[in-house]
């Protein structure tokens, strides 16, 4: 189980010219089912970028747990779940 916390930016319409880079990315990464899934001629469609704050990463049912710092990149001991 993975939990987590972090903000989210609107980088608008898919079809912006400044989406370009990230679309092709986002195409070849889920070529399976993205046009299929997605309407780029909708101007409601956006991308959202969410950059990660806090997380836990949960193995084994609560065996070990791992609460990871992603803002200043390290683990925090303890630091229970997000």
């Amino acid at each position: 189980m993975f939990t987590a916390s972090g903000v989210g930016e609107n980088l608008g319409w898919v079809l912006r010219p400044e989406n370009v880079e990230l679309r092709i990315k986002l195409g070849k990464a889920f070529a399976a089912w993205y046009d299929m899934a997605n309407n780029g001629n909708d101007e409601n469609r956006c991308i959202l970028a969410i950059t990660l704050v806090k997380v836990t990463l949960n193995i084994n049912h609560w065996e070990k747990l791992y609460h990871m710092d992603f803002i200043n990149r390290q683990e925090i001991e303890d630091g229970g779940v997000y």
